[in-house]
């Protein structure tokens, strides 16, 4: 699998990463529309990569250690939440947020069950996710420091959050 761009038409098809590693998730960023977050397992485990539209200056995001996954833009171009183990038992994932300029980050779960999925509200001071902390997969909302936790749906199986505007 590998990240194509295209025309809104589909003419112009192009792909932007090499067709020998898996790359999935791009996300663009919302503020510049001039960076792709994405995930690739080019250096073994799957891990959160930048990269330019045109598919050049590829970065390292993530550092390395257990598994990310799952990129979001803030609103506001600066900031990605995203799902990692950093290093923790596989499956063990947790919420956290990157700021892109700086590379540091916060975590915002600590191992309530699995985290993931995270999705930024559009005035960017909410975000909903995935969790099983409650026994089953449901669709959580905390705030963008990682307080204030609530649980949004109870009913079935959720896992894949998006907000309306």
């Amino acid at each position: 699998m590998h990240i194509v761009v295209a025309n809104p038409d589909g003419s112009n098809q192009r792909s932007l990463t090499g067709l020998t590693t898996t790359d999935v998730e791009p996300k663009v960023n919302p503020k510049t529309g001039a960076q792709i977050a994405f995930v690739s397992g080019r250096a073994g485990r799957q891990q959160i990569y930048l990269m330019n539209m045109d598919g050049f200056d590829v970065e390292h995001l993530s550092e390395g250690t257990g598994e990310a996954s799952n990129p979001s833009w803030h609103p506001n171009g600066q900031f990605i939440a995203f799902a990692w183990t950093q290093g923790y038992a596989p499956g063990a994932w947790n919420i956290f947020v990157m700021d892109v300029a700086k590379r540091n980050y916060v975590q915002l779960t600590h191992g309530e069950g699995k985290n993931e999925n995270p999705v930024w509200a559009p005035d960017g001071k909410h975000l909903v996710f995935m969790s099983t902390r409650s026994g089953k997969p449901q669709i959580w909302s905390m705030t963008a420091d990682g307080q204030q936790l609530r649980q949004l749906t109870t009913e079935g199986d959720n896992s894949t959050p998006t907000w309306g505007r």
